[in-house]
């Protein structure tokens, strides 16, 4: 990636060109220039090798042709041999300053790239006192400029940071990156680049990726990583994958010339199933999709992708999966996110508000740093923040993940060139942390015949009535849904032919990270005489006004009503025993005659509704305890 920067940026300043438009170059010596035009031949036809023999040739017969020191630079910039290319720079300057300007706009980018952010200013601010004739290149001087400033006061004001190697059970001597985890963080599924097999490789390749798998122990240490079964792996790149929060989806990246977006499903026997490539919404024909991340639901895939349509390069878009199950039409994050350069390796956090990347285009430190975003209550992206040093550094970093709880991360890094590149973990600091989140599990099924039930689950952040995750249980009636702390909840299930099921987490005050939740729902088929309770309807004190929490729980009865229209249903208000009888009584029938007022308000005929109060008479608890008397403070529903 670097040297692929480096070249397309370097070109800006015509080094190859010097000389070819001259009769008359800096130098006479008639060996050293026929070996210096030779050179600019053989880099025209793209052998680099070549070039770098004619030209170090060249300056050994005349070491003081300027031309060749900066063309030399430029080849040894394209093969990613920075120091090189500085000290050839710095020769010919020393040979004539002023010979070439545009070389110190070269040398910026060299010392930045090399993370000599001082040297780096120096040498643009040198660049600008020349006033170049191309307005694009002072503007780009001054754009590089203030990233330096930025540079060196990240170095200033480093950040808390402890990098410590995954495992050697998944690390190795080959590239291992892209690490992707599942909620409970048992399951890690990464990609490592491998020596290919000549005898089935493909022409003109020596490496390819493939999938790797580890699972966590109850110990904490990691298992030894193998490669994810057939038919996942193949002679083909398979990488840059994100694993759903229940580990049993697999999303991830196939290239074939173009890179497309693949999903395989972890079937009952434990084998993952056969890759479905994603449909024309996501993948396009002709230009590359790749890096997804799954949200904690399911429902939206962010990926990266340099189709038509973006703000630069690389884009971060994203695909939104409809009632009917179909992905959308990909849609661009926008120019919050995404900027005229590379933006990369999108991770949706388990609290399905917090998006981290990496890009070459916000302010940075390197070719690529990592960055955090949120969404903030109106559903826009807030402005990129800059991870800062040393989480990122001249290098390219990218790739990062964050654990459910939001402490860890989890990225990949060449820290250790004889390493390769390994995973490391790190304790994520307080200011770019996502909302912690838990998680809850079960299995819905039918409460006569305890048969699973297919369902949807929605998670509700009640002060909002913001829905925040919604998912759909297989055919084991089977879940997993993430619980941004910090949130009041309205749980809801519901299935066609079932009442719905309302529950309510309230995570403001009290909440374990550590000890996820267990809910087994029952849903009760729509019959006479069946009752739910309304979890989620709350009053202001000691009054009969419905709070605006309440909003989703209306909202959920008066669809139960809406598909339903042959159902009439009794509201009934309960209370505990605090108070008088009396008073509680009164205030039962206020509070039911408040709920049956709302659901007319929305256009359901009064002669389906019924709304009676019970006051203290009818308690599914023992009013002793603050539980038990939250728990007869209760709205119910009876199927007429």
């Amino acid at each position: 990636m670097r040297k692929i920067i480096f070249s397309l940026m370097l070109l800006l300043t015509v080094l190859v060109g010097i000389g070819q438009n001259q009769k008359k170059y800096s130098v006479s010596n008639k060996r050293a220039i026929a070996q210096y035009e030779s050179a600019l031949k053989a880099y025209d036809q793209t052998d680099l090798a070549k070039a770098l023999e004619y030209l170090k040739e060249c300056i050994r017969i005349e070491p003081k042709f300027i031309e060749a020191h900066l063309v030399i630079s430029q080849v040894y910039a394209e093969l990613g041999e920075i120091n090189p290319a500085i000290d050839h720079i710095l020769k010919a300057q020393a040979i004539n300053k002023d010979f070439h300007p545009r070389a110190y706009f070269t040398l910026g980018l060299l010392y930045f790239s090399a993370g000599e952010y001082a040297k780096a200013l120096q040498s643009y601010e040198t660049f600008l006192g020349y006033q170049d004739k191309r307005a694009t290149m002072n503007d780009l001087a001054r754009k590089n400029i203030e990233k330096c400033h930025f540079a060196l006061n990240q170095l200033a004001n480093p950040v808390p940071f402890d990098p410590i190697n995954l495992s050697p059970n998944v690390n190795t001597d080959l590239d291992e990156y892209w690490p992707s985890l599942s909620a409970d963080e048992r399951t890690l599924v990464y990609t490592v680049k491998l020596p290919k097999n000549p005898d089935k490789g493909i022409k003109g390749t020596k490496w390819q990726e493939d999938l790797y798998i580890t699972f966590r122990n109850d110990d904490g240490s990691w298992t030894k990583g193998i490669p994810v079964p057939s038919p996942l792996n193949t002679e083909y790149n398979e990488g840059a994958q994100s694993v759903s929060s229940d580990g049993k989806t697999l999303y991830f990246t196939i290239c074939r010339g173009v890179c497309n977006l693949y999903q395989s499903v972890l079937e009952p026997d434990g084998l993952w199933s056969a890759p479905q490539k994603l449909p024309p919404a996501i993948n396009s024909e002709r230009f590359s999709e790749k890096q997804p991340s799954i949200s904690p639901d399911g429902k939206t895939l962010y990926f990266v992708s340099n189709r038509p349509g973006g703000f630069g390069k690389f884009d971060i878009w994203k695909s939104v999966k409809q009632e009917n199950g179909n992905w959308g039409n990909a849609v661009n994050l926008g120019p919050v996110i995404n900027t005229e350069e590379n933006e990369q390796s999108p991770f949706i956090h388990f609290d399905n508000q917090t998006l981290y990347f990496s890009s070459s285009g916000h302010m940075g430190m390197g070719s690529q740093d990592l960055f955090v975003s949120r969404l903030d209550s109106n559903g826009n992206w807030t402005t990129p923040v800059n991870l800062g040093y040393p989480i990122n550094t001249y290098r390219s970093e990218e790739g990062l993940i964050v654990n459910a709880r939001g402490n860890m991360a989890y990225y990949s890094t060449d820290i250790n060139p004889e390493k390769g590149r390994d995973i490391f973990t790190f304790e994520l600091y307080p200011e770019v942390r996502p909302t912690p989140t838990s998680y809850i599990t079960g299995t819905v099924r039918n409460r006569k015949t305890m048969e699973p039930v297919e369902a949807t689950i929605e998670l509700v952040e009640l002060r909002q009535n913001h829905k925040i995750m919604e998912v759909k249980t297989p055919a084991d009636g089977n879940y997993l849904l993430c619980l941004p702390v910090n949130g009041r909840y309205g749980f809801f299930t519901s299935a066609p032919g079932f009442l719905y099921s309302s529950e309510h987490f309230d995570l403001t005050e009290y909440y374990s990270i550590d000890k996820p939740y267990r809910l087994d729902i029952l849903l009760q088929p729509i019959d006479k005489d069946e009752i739910i309770v309304l979890r989620n309807i709350f009053f202001a004190f000691n009054s009969a006004e419905l709070l605006p929490e309440s909003t989703s729980e209306l909202n959920h009865l008066l669809d139960i009503l809406n598909i339903n229209p042959n159902i009439k249903i009794e509201v009934s208000g309960h209370t505990d025993d605090q108070g008088s009888e009396e008073y509680n009584q009164k205030l039962s029938e206020q509070r039911a005659k408040s709920v049956a007022d709302y659901l007319v308000s929305k256009g359901i005929s009064p002669a389906r509704l019924k709304w009676v109060g019970y006051g203290e008479k009818k308690p599914i608890a023992p009013n002793t305890t603050p539980e038990g008397r939250a728990l007869n403070r209760r709205t119910e529903v009876k199927i007429l």
